[in-house]
C-alpha cells in the first residue's frame, strides 16, 4: 500500500502552525481527520468537515445547508486524484472555525512503517475553545508579557504558561500510535506505550479553560437576564 505525503497548515496563524505527515494512500477521510487531530494537537471534541474540489465530507446531519458525504466512505487516493491544485481544506470546530489547508506533496511513495507518521512541523497548536484566531493571538500576546485583560484571563486558564514555539514530536508520535495499529504496519504494543510528559497537563489546562469559558457565558447570561428584568419593571 503506497503512501502519500501531506503538509497541513493552520491558516491565519503567524508564525504558521504546520505539520508534515505520511499516510497510507487508502486511508479514508474520517481516519485522516483522526491523523490531523493527533498531528496538530487537537482533542477531537468538535465537529469537522473536509472541502475537496467543491465537495464536502464529514458527518452528515439534518441541519447542514449543503450536501455532506460520509467522510469514512471517501478514500484519500481518490480525492487526491481529483484535485486541480493538489490542495484541499479541513475545517475543525464550527465555533472557533479552525481552517486547515492540506497540500498533497507526493503520492505513490514506498510503504513505510509505522504509518501514519509525523515527518516534521513547527509551532504549538492553539488550545481548544480559545475563541479562534483572535483568542489565540490574545493568548500569545499575554504569554509574551504584552497581553490585554482578555489575554491574561486566557493565560491564567492555561495555568499561567503557554509556549507558542513548542513542537513536541514525542507527544504527537504517542497520539498517532493507536491509529498506526489500525493499519497493521507495526508500531509499539499498547503495553509499551508511555504517556509523554505534558499531555496530562495540557488536558487539565484545556479543561480549566473550558470551565472558565462556561463561567464567563453564565455571567453574561445572568447580566442579560438582570437587564431584561429591569426593563420589565420600568
Amino acid at each position: 500500500m503506497p503512501d502519500i505525503r501531506l503538509r497541513i497548515e493552520l491558516l491565519d496563524t503567524d508564525p504558521l502552525v504546520w505539520r508534515r505527515v505520511l499516510v497510507p494512500e487508502q486511508i479514508n477521510l474520517h481516519r485522516l481527520h483522526e491523523v490531523i487531530q493527533a498531528a496538530m494537537g487537537w482533542c477531537d471534541c468538535h465537529l469537522f468537515e473536509f472541502e475537496c474540489s467543491g465537495r464536502y465530507y464529514g458527518e452528515p446531519d439534518d441541519w447542514s445547508d449543503r450536501p455532506i458525504a460520509l467522510a469514512r466512505n471517501a478514500k484519500l487516493k481518490t480525492i487526491a486524484a481529483r484535485l486541480a491544485d493538489n490542495t484541499f481544506h479541513y475545517l475543525y470546530d464550527f465555533g472557533d472555525d479552525w481552517e486547515h489547508r492540506i497540500v498533497v506533496e507526493a503520492t505513490g511513495l514506498a510503504e513505510t512503517t509505522p504509518c501514519p507518521r509525523l515527518i516534521d512541523g513547527a509551532m504549538a497548536c492553539p488550545p481548544e475553545d480559545i475563541g479562534g484566531t483572535g483568542g489565540f493571538e490574545a493568548l500569545k500576546a499575554a504569554a509574551a508579557g504584552r497581553g490585554d485583560e482578555h489575554g491574561e484571563m486566557l493565560l491564567e486558564a492555561m495555568g499561567g504558561n503557554f509556549d507558542p514555539q513548542k513542537f513536541d514530536e514525542d507527544e504527537i508520535e504517542f497520539m498517532l500510535e493507536p491509529i498506526q495499529a489500525g493499519f497493521l504496519r507495526g508500531g509499539r504494543k499498547a503495553a509499551d506505550r508511555r504517556t509523554p510528559p505534558g499531555i496530562a497537563a495540557r488536558r487539565d489546562m484545556e479543561a480549566s479553560l473550558h470551565e472558565e469559558n462556561l463561567r464567563t457565558i453564565e455571567k453574561l447570561m445572568q447580566a442579560l437576564q438582570a437587564e431584561m428584568d429591569r426593563n420589565r419593571n420600568k
